[in-house]
């Protein structure tokens, strides 16, 4: 029989050598490419979006919740989903995601003059055109007029950058937060249980992603429509690369992750509200 002293020197020396698989970066590293990257202003219109789906949906049921109930859903969903805190739930998860010698092929990437050109534009194209309806229709029509690689690159950016899935598993959990909420708040305003309602959205999952799917290719087409084939090839590139793929995966886990988080400190401010409401 192995000892169990034998056996856990047998892990140190596993984990040993495999140190470089689960070394991660530094926090400091990890928020430099959050913000050179644009996922730093994303999680800022998270909160907002959270909050703008929760006021839509306490004037939907103002008829079952007191002023009070409103009140306390609204400020809690503020909180829940602070942007401070969705940020450092996914600079942790992008810093455990990365191996070292991702951060100079990232920072490099994005310290380029292209890297800079596309995290700019990614940035300014939803200032320009505020509509997304808009962007995707003018996103139609750059893409009917591309030549073959173009469509090839940009097909290949909407895959390499999770951004469907990303789309879809933001919707989801913020859909559910909102109905979290409110089933906190009035249980009878809520046809269904919370479980109920998460596995019935998690089955409609496949049209939400083809919804986005088809709607991403128009709306890359839109945003990148100045950039050059070759730009739009040398960036499908990078994010196929290790790095790129890396940063990536790690980057999706960070969002999801801080949506999670973001819906446990409703429930728990929820709970604590009522407590405080029983005990008053």
């Amino acid at each position: 029989m192995i000892r169990p002293n034998r056996m856990w020197g047998a892990a140190v020396v596993l984990l040993c050598a495999q140190g470089a698989a689960v070394a991660g970066v530094s926090p400091e590293a990890a928020q430099d490419l959050a913000r050179k990257s644009g996922l730093w202003a994303q999680l800022d219109s998270v909160g907002s979006q959270v909050g703008a789906g929760m006021s839509a949906a306490v004037a939907k049921n103002a008829a079952t919740l007191s002023a009070e109930q409103q009140a306390k859903l609204l400020g809690c969903a503020q909180s829940a989903y602070a942007t401070e805190g969705l940020r450092k739930t996914a600079i942790d998860a992008v810093a455990g995601g990365l191996q070292p010698a991702d951060v100079p092929v990232l920072k490099a990437w994005y310290d380029s003059a292209l890297g800079h050109q596309i995290a700019l534009t990614e940035h300014d194209s939803s200032e320009l055109v505020p509509d997304p309806q808009e962007r995707v229709r003018r996103g139609a029509e750059e893409l009917a007029k591309a030549n073959d690689t173009r469509k090839a690159a940009l097909q290949a950016i909407v895959t390499k950058s999770h951004s469907v899935e990303m789309m879809a598993d933001t919707v989801i959990e913020m859909t559910l937060a909102v109905q979290q909420g409110i089933a906190s708040a009035a249980p009878s305003a809520s046809g269904n249980t919370t479980a109920e309602f998460k596995a019935r959205l998690e089955s409609q999952r496949p049209r939400i992603v083809g919804h986005y799917a088809q709607i991403s290719l128009n709306a890359y087409a839109f945003t990148y429509g100045g950039l050059s084939d070759d730009e739009l090839q040398r960036y499908a590139d990078f994010l196929g690369s290790s790095s790129g793929i890396a940063f990536n995966d790690a980057t999706m886990r960070g969002v999801a992750r801080a949506l999670n988080s973001g819906s446990v400190q409703l429930g728990r401010c929820m709970q604590q509200a009522d407590r405080s409401t029983k005990g008053a």
